[in-house]
């Protein structure tokens, strides 16, 4: 049975110099006991505990009534509850005194329900999403620096520890922390505007403002003071469209005629930009996590990484091409190892994203010296040969649907949105020439 009584917080280091105590109400449940502030120092002839009085400071009569009637009222209230009580943990128990009885807001801030939001991710092994709306935390600090005048330049490496299996906001951070509700219209635009300017990439803003968010909204369902807190909602996050430099079959085979010598960074290089290609542009992370059970009859299978939660499976038969690249890499690896040598053994789940990150650079570097030796005056990444695949396709008259399919997208209009201006463009190329036949 929970229960609770007024008394002194007599720890040495809650001790004023002139020997006075914070007056409390200390919650007992579950063994477990938290005080609750009165926000009064008292020396300790300064409270009768018979009595519940108050002596010796100015207004000690208000002061009295109050931390009586505080009591008297949590009192009956536990009384009135006590069923539900019972489940609580004492952690609520306390909040639930403080937001009633001492009008305190519990405090929401962005980075500690962050913390949160991340280590469910974590838990759920979604490392990639929790590594991408950390990055957008990462810029709202930033942007919290900038304010303060604050050099925000510098970078962040993390802005959580793990600690007793929970992510923990490190202390570097804690003083640019906000409460969610202070995020507000004025200061959602600002952010916006403060990223514009920042970054690249016009998408990243959108991208970044989409995670916060999604960060606000789970508090809004956790918290119900937060419920109606939305001030993003009506902020523009949409991302712009694309603009590849797609390559064309041409190019393609003019990087497989390269001579390259044989176990070297750039031959490797090549054999992974083919096998991505042939797999309908394979994003660089799925290849990389390949294991060796994954192919089985001259199929490649697997579940898109980025989509793995929507179910997104692919079995994709193997052309000869692509057989040669696979049975090169294939020697003699148990069959839960990785089939291509690009994450090194061992590496934990929780560093696989980044891992692949530093790998994806690599990869960069050496197409980009790929692309200069074949002649080809266009910028190759790993993202390029998925476009190319998609815009190939799309020449060959490929149905747009088997195209949105093969690109594991959810509905044809999230392909329009990536590739809408090289769809919009061969439609219309379609309807004139059909139109103006003679």
């Amino acid at each position: 049975m929970a229960t609770i009584k007024i008394t002194f917080d007599k720890r040495a280091d809650h001790k004023t110099k002139d020997k006075k105590f914070p007056l409390v109400l200390r919650v007992g449940h579950a063994r477990k006991t938290r005080d609750i502030p009165f926000n009064l120092h008292l020396k300790e002839n300064q409270y009768d505990f018979s009595t519940g009085k108050i002596t010796g400071i100015m207004n000690a009569t208000r002061h009295t009534k109050r931390t009586r009637k505080i009591y008297s009222e949590v009192d009956l209230w536990m009384d009135e509850h006590s069923g539900e009580i019972k489940n609580w943990e004492i952690k609520k128990l306390k909040s639930e005194i403080e937001r009633i009885f001492f009008k305190k807001s519990p405090s929401h801030s962005i980075l500690n329900h962050g913390a949160v939001y991340l280590n469910r991710l974590r838990l759920e092994e979604r490392f990639s999403t929790a590594s991408s709306y950390e990055d957008a935390l990462k810029a709202l600090i930033k942007f919290r620096k900038s304010l303060k005048g604050e050099d925000d330049t510098v970078l962040i490496k993390t802005l959580f520890e793990l600690k007793d299996g929970k992510l923990k906001v490190l202390d570097d951070y804690k003083d640019l922390d906000m409460e969610i509700k202070a995020m507000d219209y004025a200061f959602s635009k600002d952010f916006k505007a403060y990223m514009s300017n920042r970054y690249k990439s016009k998408n990243t803003p959108a991208i970044h403002l989409r995670s916060i968010q999604a960060i606000m909204n789970d508090a809004g369902k956790t918290y119900q003071d937060l419920k109606d807190h939305k001030p993003l909602s009506s902020i523009k996050k949409q991302s712009h469209e694309n603009a590849p430099a797609p390559l064309n079959l041409e190019d393609i085979n003019a990087i497989r005629k390269l001579k390259l010598e044989a176990r070297t960074p750039i031959w490797d290089t090549r054999n992974f930009l083919l096998f991505m290609f042939n797999n309908m542009g394979m994003n660089h992370f799925d290849m990389a996590i390949l294991k060796c059970f994954q192919f089985e009859d001259n199929r490649i299978k697997y579940f898109r990484k980025k989509t793995h939660y929507e179910g997104d499976y692919f079995s994709v038969l193997q052309n000869e091409e692509s057989l040669k690249i696979i049975r090169y890499y294939l020697n003699g690896q148990n069959d839960d190892e990785y089939l291509f040598p690009i994450i090194p053994k061992g590496t934990t789940p929780e560093r696989l994203h980044k891992v692949n990150n530093g790998k994806v650079k690599t990869f960069n570097k050496y197409a980009k010296r790929i692309a200069k030796l074949a002649g080809i005056n266009k910028k190759i990444t790993t993202y390029t040969l998925r476009d190319t695949w998609t815009n190939i396709g799309l020449d060959m008259g490929i149905d747009i649907r088997k195209i949105s399919s093969g690109l594991g997208h959810s509905s044809v209009q999230v392909t329009e949105k990536h590739y809408g201006k090289s769809v919009s463009e061969k439609i219309l190329d379609e309807i004139n020439a059909k139109i103006t036949a003679s």
